[in-house]
């Protein structure tokens, strides 16, 4: 009777332990994590006031911005300039590079519950077109030459003269809805009910703009549900709008607002001591660049040019000025077309000295200024006062190359007079800014020598001949391992010919809750790109348990 008892309680000990092991694995294998759920509101401050909120209307930055969370086109831009379908679900491209047919989303739908349609694509295009439509797009030029056509409710055609690459990164014009606005005329969008109430396709949708007690404007977004991603985590976002930076501050210190973009160096000192706050960096990819005017008797040597480019020491131009990523080259350093081991223009004024004189520029009075024949080295620099730093950037051009034997006078031109200088190419260095970099590597409008006239780009009034071949290939080659090369040797040679010096892209900081999770900011070809993964931020989260994987982890997508 004893020895069962033991062999009971041995039994009995066996059991207790393996169900003890069998906890215990189970435990090993299941894990607690915090996943995101839905709830929340964020709100940002902006500097100024809400006018329309029309996405081919919109002219300031923060209607641009926030028009950008109601409204979507057929694509969407990655940060390298890749494109992305949003409203589209594919795009087929014929054999001869010329026909374009988009499918779209069969779960697009706007604000109000209607389908995404073709109709609507036409209705966008035609409205564009139009020339009562009172926009300012740069896009519109391009759509006149393109022909489209619905072959159903969800297929619409488009077919180009010829065959042009970047015709995919210019399909991110936003769409607007035909069942609401195609009885309005065009001369009418503008002040129709429309932008009082806009109806998108976006992540976000309007809820009201109204003024507070306190007489500042909020404007109210909440998550639409019907967004063919799946609704956001956040619940909504609200925009508080003020008069100047110093108002927002205030409001970010007392916890008013949740963030602000694009603060001054001054205001982000402020807000340097608050672990609430976290600063996000990126860059805009819109250079300021300094054109040099190639038909300019003084710059028409390469030498002299290379010389420039050599004389100037780009960090100290921007020092205590802007903050601030130097540029390189012609193309965005994120861009896939760009030239990694491309050679940046080293500060070496020793070198510059020498090029000068090799061209037959001599300081043979011991004025200071270099003289060759009957001529001076004497150069006028044009530009504006806006943004504020230009002017002293300028200055500080004229001061960096002074020791060089090279006078520059600037001359800050108001509007009118800038524009007039600026088609006649009545200049020799032109300090401006330009943008829309990272949309597609072609700079054909900038470069290409058909574009010298009044009315294109080439600011430079460059003619190159090498230069020209490759743009227009580069244009007509739709394979992009085809045209990475071609854009090799573009900047290689946009390097030795120095029709521009590349100066700077300018530095952003965004200004965010540390609760916020799920932020990415990359570098931004507009401002408002910050939003682009605004349907992943989250505020709120919720403890899950579940197994732990026991697969040893796999990087990249299986197809």
């Amino acid at each position: 009777m004893l020895r069962l008892f033991r062999w009971q309680i041995l039994l009995a000990a066996l059991g207790i332990l393996l169900v003890a092991g069998l906890l215990a694995q189970f435990s090993l294998l299941r894990e607690t994590v915090a996943v995101p759920v839905r709830g929340g509101i964020y709100t940002e401050g902006v500097v100024g006031t809400s006018q329309i909120l029309h996405p081919l209307l919109a002219t300031g930055d923060a209607d641009r911005d926030i028009s950008g969370l109601l409204f979507e086109g057929l694509s969407t831009l990655l940060p390298d300039g890749s494109v992305q379908p949003a409203l589209a679900e594919k795009w087929e491209l014929s054999p001869t590079g010329t026909v374009y047919t988009c499918t779209l989303r069969s779960n697009a739908y706007w604000h109000d519950g209607e389908p995404v349609t073709t109709v609507d694509v036409l209705f966008t295009l035609s409205l564009l077109r139009s020339p009562d439509f009172p926009t300012t797009s740069a896009l519109k030029a391009l759509w006149e030459r393109v022909q489209a056509q619905a072959l159903d409710d969800r297929r619409v055609r488009f077919v180009l003269e010829r065959p042009y690459a970047p015709f995919l990164s210019y399909t991110t014009l936003p769409l607007l809805p035909a069942h609401l606005l195609q009885k309005v005329p065009p001369a009418e969008i503008a002040s129709s009910p429309f932008h009082l109430h806009p109806i998108g396709t976006g992540p976000f949708r309007f809820v009201r703009l109204e003024e507070g007690e306190d007489g500042l404007l909020t404007l109210e977004l909440e998550a639409n549900p019907l967004y063919y991603q799946g609704p956001p985590y956040l619940e909504g976002v609200r925009f508080r709008f003020y008069r100047d930076e110093g108002l927002l501050v205030e409001a970010l210190l007392r916890g008013e607002v949740d963030g602000a973009f694009g603060l001054s160096r001054a205001a982000l000192e402020k807000l340097s001591n608050r672990p609430d706050l976290v600063a996000y960096r990126t860059y805009l990819q819109a250079y300021n660049i300094l054109f040099l005017n190639t038909r300019s008797p003084l710059l028409l040597d390469r030498r002299v040019r290379q010389a420039l480019a050599l004389g100037l020491d780009r960090t100290a131009l921007t020092q205590d000025l802007v903050e601030a990523f130097p540029a390189n080259g012609p193309i965005s350093p994120i861009s896939w077309a760009y030239k990694p081991d491309l050679p940046a223009f080293p500060h070496d004024p020793a070198r510059a000295v020498e090029l000068l004189e090799e061209a037959g520029w001599y300081d043979r009075d011991g004025d200071g200024t270099r003289e060759r024949d009957i001529r001076s080295m004497e150069l006028v620099l044009l530009t504006r006062d806006l943004p504020p730093e230009r002017a002293i950037l300028a200055n500080r051009i004229k001061q960096q190359l002074a020791p060089l034997g090279i006078s520059v006078r600037v001359l800050i031109a108001p509007p009118e007079t800038f524009r007039r200088r600026l088609a006649e190419r009545d200049f020799d260095l032109l300090l401006y800014g330009w943008g829309q970099l990272g949309r597609d590597p072609d700079e054909f409008v900038l470069w290409h020598s058909s574009q010298t006239g009044p009315e294109g780009s080439n600011f430079s009034s460059l003619q190159n001949g090498t230069i020209d071949r490759l743009l227009e290939q580069g244009r007509t080659t739709l394979e992009r391992d085809l045209r990475i090369p071609i854009y090799w040797q573009f900047q290689e040679e946009f390097i030795q010919e120095v029709p521009a010096i590349p100066l700077y892209y300018p530095v952003y900081t965004y200004i965010l809750p540390a609760q916020l999770h799920g932020v990415e900011i990359a570098p931004l070809n507009e401002p408002g790109e910050r939003f682009r993964t605004i349907t992943g931020w989250y505020l709120r989260t919720q403890v899950q348990t579940r197994l732990r994987s026991t697969v040893a982890p796999r990087y990249g997508r299986e197809r």
